[in-house]
């Protein structure tokens, strides 16, 4: 490597050349910030980009310039022209991939490889262009805030950059030591402050237009560019056994959930998602012949109607809440059952014969919807079935072919005391739950039969284990089962008042059918004990609000949106003028009471009020007035007894003596010294009367000789006589 700077960088100001250097150091780390705040980047390049910038970070602070050679970059550009379709054909497998990973890797060669001056542009180049694969990835509200400081040095580097090419331009045919003698030490934070002050007024300007600007009676543009991932694998018509575990080890957040004021909040809050049927041992599926699409109205409002309703519905508490999930690419409804209406912008939906609602409008994903759901009653204790199943038997009670025996010897021992259905469904429910233990941890190697291993060997697992060996069991008894896939619980925000709703809540549950109620849930996953009380916990809270509140007010911000903004604003304006009017008229009011009292008591007791005014009057002159008076008496007193102070005494004498020389036109320059003074008098009675009285004012003053003090009065009423002679 060499370690030879570019000759043109040479040639700029130490402090320009410095400052644009960080400048563009740190418009590089923020563009990589952006691109790696979309979680997307894979672990490998997250590395070598950190790590690289660090390096490069270090160096810089410690004003050492290392390159690279120009054929080591040569190089390594030819490499990875190979290393791209690699990297598109077999690694990423994506364009954006590949794309992202060249970005990097020229940025990182790059950084270690300036040479020319349009070397400082390609990097600037770089770094932008991770800003704009970033807003491809994501509209996060973390986006936007480094977009802010993205901006910021982006005009702090090419402000500096220009001034370090006019530098270079202009500086030779300045003298070299003009240019020694130049001091730009303040140049970085004048320029740093003008560029905040632009950026700011820049960031408030467009968030005016964006709130401003008519919108479509839609659902907000910045949806459609709402990243997609791979968390909606668990949701799907096809979920491996595993998918829900895997999702289970993320803190992602995947939705919001906001109850609607009056609404009580059910105690146990399972979100449903997909309910799956057919079980083959590894894969829950469902058949593709049962979904039924119904369009929504002008209202964007649907009423549901499942193909196997709860038979005891208008018996439960109806709530109300609204639903805003998350970009994750998920084509589920997640509801609290048993959902009743939807209200959202969606063309149309479909719903199959397990009651899970999908989208069936592919222009748009799911984001806000708003849900009345009615909470299915307790299991009444003397059930009475109307001896009609109502539904597919060999849909929901067909066990996994090559089922391992001992799976129904095991049910059936469990439920050998109880003869109803039900019964033997809340015996195996509390058996797996108070016999299993619970662990996220994934087995190494898939085993054969995942649900007998499960039972019988492993006895530990996550709620996908838990949930289908249970529905496993309950349809060797004859018992109808599907496994459903959604989330428990949230986490409550005060800040907001809504429900955070993460990966690691997804959750797999069992329903059951019992003739005479409906599908009834069951849950035998125990309770695991991952809750997490950190002290960080408080400010997460206030991410997420401010998260929410971006979801809300900007990636979903529609005309409806801009109305009740619009309606808000005017009322408030409106509140606090007449708020504002009506304290002006209160304290004017209040006034004149006053004033009114004032005049009554004034009228009622004149010679007080005289009295009081006086004396006030009095007093008021005396604090303005006393002091300067004190100061004039003391002197009047001085300048009749020199002989008390003759220092002070001294001073006032000459000083009555230079005023009375100014009225014959003899004045003083105050440079002059006493006897310099004397000089300048040209009539000779006059500068005789004035030596004298001089050489007994400085013996007087300087030398405090009271003798010298009182004659100071008659040498100045020599001077007086002397002075009216012509």
């Amino acid at each position: 490597m060499s370690s030879d700077a570019p000759s043109v960088a040479r040639s700029a100001h130490p402090v320009i050349q410095r400052f644009f250097e960080i400048s563009l150091y740190f418009l590089l780390f923020t563009g990589f910030a952006i691109l790696a705040g979309t979680g997307r980047l894979d672990l490998l390049s997250l590395i070598l980009g950190v790590s690289a910038l660090l390096a490069k970070g270090y160096l810089l602070l410690r004003h050492v310039n290392v390159t690279l050679p120009e054929r080591w970059t040569t190089y390594f550009t030819l490499i990875y022209v190979f290393f791209f379709a690699v990297d598109y054909f077999l690694i990423s497998q994506t364009f954006i991939g590949s794309l992202i990973h060249m970005l990097l890797f020229a940025a990182i060669v790059k950084v270690f490889s300036v040479h020319r001056e349009r070397d400082y542009v390609y990097l600037g180049m770089l770094s932008f262009g991770m800003v704009l694969a970033a807003a491809v990835l994501t509209v996060d509200s973390l986006f936007f805030a480094l977009f802010c400081v993205f901006v910021l040095l982006a005009v702090m580097t090419f402000v500096s950059m220009e001034m370090r090419r006019s530098w270079i331009v202009a500086e030779p045919s300045a003298p070299t030591e003009t240019r020694e003698l130049r001091d730009l030490r303040r140049l970085p934070g004048s320029v740093a402050r003008a560029c905040i002050v632009l950026v700011v007024s820049i960031v408030v300007g467009t968030i005016a237009f964006f709130f401003l600007i008519p919108r479509k009676a839609s659902a907000g543009y910045l949806s459609a560019l709402s990243s997609r991932s791979d968390l909606s694998t668990g949701f799907s018509e096809e979920v491996r056994l595993g998918e829900i575990g895997e999702l289970q080890q993320s803190s992602v957040v995947m939705m919001h959930v906001k109850f609607a004021p009056g609404t009580r909040v059910p105690n146990d809050l399972r979100w449903r998602g997909v309910a799956l049927t057919k079980f083959d041992g590894k894969l829950w599926s469902n058949p593709r012949e049962n979904s039924m699409p119904q369009a929504m109205n002008s209202n964007w409002a649907l009423g549901l109607t499942a193909s196997n309703p709860r038979l005891l519905a208008g018996h439960g508490e109806h709530v109300h809440y609204k639903i805003s999930l998350e970009p994750f690419g998920s084509r589920v409804f997640f509801v609290l059952p048993e959902a009743q209406s939807i209200n959202g912008r969606y063309r149309s939906i479909s719903i199959d014969s397990t009651g899970s609602i999908f989208n069936a409008d592919n222009s748009r994903g799911i984001s806000d919807y708003m849900v009345t759901s009615e909470l299915p009653p307790p299991m009444p204790k003397n059930l009475r079935p109307n001896g009609q199943i109502g539904l597919s038997e060999m849909l929901y009670m067909t066990p996994p072919a090559n089922l391992d025996p001992r799976i129904k010897d095991l049910a059936q021992q469990i439920t050998a005391s109880h003869e109803t259905p039900f019964q033997k469904a809340s015996d195996i429910e509390r058996y797996l739950a108070s016999h299993y233990g619970y662990t996220l941890q994934l087995p190494s190697i898939s085993p054969i039969d995942p649900i007998a291993n499960f039972l019988f060997e492993r006895q530990v697992g996550h709620c996908e284990y838990f949930a289908s060996s249970m529905a496993v069991m309950l349809r060797t008894l004859g018992i109808p089962s599907r496994l459903v896939n959604g989330f428990r619980g949230g986490e409550y925000n005060d800040l907001t008042g809504s429900y955070i709703v993460r990966a690691k809540d997804a959750h797999s549950w069992v329903e059951a059918y019992f003739p005479g109620y409906g599908w009834y849930t069951f849950d035998p996953t125990p309770s695991s004990s991952s809750v997490d009380h950190s002290s960080w916990n408080r400010v997460y809270l206030y991410m997420d609000a401010m998260r929410e509140f971006w979801h809300e007010w900007v990636v979903n911000y529609d005309t409806g949106h801009q109305t009740l903004l619009g309606s808000t604003l005017v009322r408030q304006s409106r509140m606090r003028f007449d708020s504002l009017h009506d304290g002006a008229q209160s304290f004017y009011e209040g006034l004149l009471r006053q004033a009114r009292a004032v005049r009554n008591h004034f009228e009622q007791h004149q010679r007080m009020w005289t009295l009081w005014l006086g004396g006030g009057l009095a007093l008021s002159m005396l604090l303005l007035l006393g002091p300067r008076g004190f100061r004039v008496l003391r002197r009047f007193r001085i300048a009749k007894k020199p002989m008390l102070e003759p220092h002070t005494a001294a001073t006032i004498w000459y000083t009555r003596v230079l005023r009375l020389l100014s009225k014959r036109g003899i004045r003083k320059n105050p440079a002059q010294t006493s006897h310099e003074f004397l000089k300048t008098i040209r009539q000779e009675t006059i500068r005789q009367s004035a030596a004298r009285f001089t050489a007994h004012y400085e013996r007087a003053r300087f030398g405090d000789s009271p003798e010298d003090a009182e004659k100071l009065p008659e040498l100045y009423r020599e001077m007086e006589a002397a002075s009216k002679e012509k």
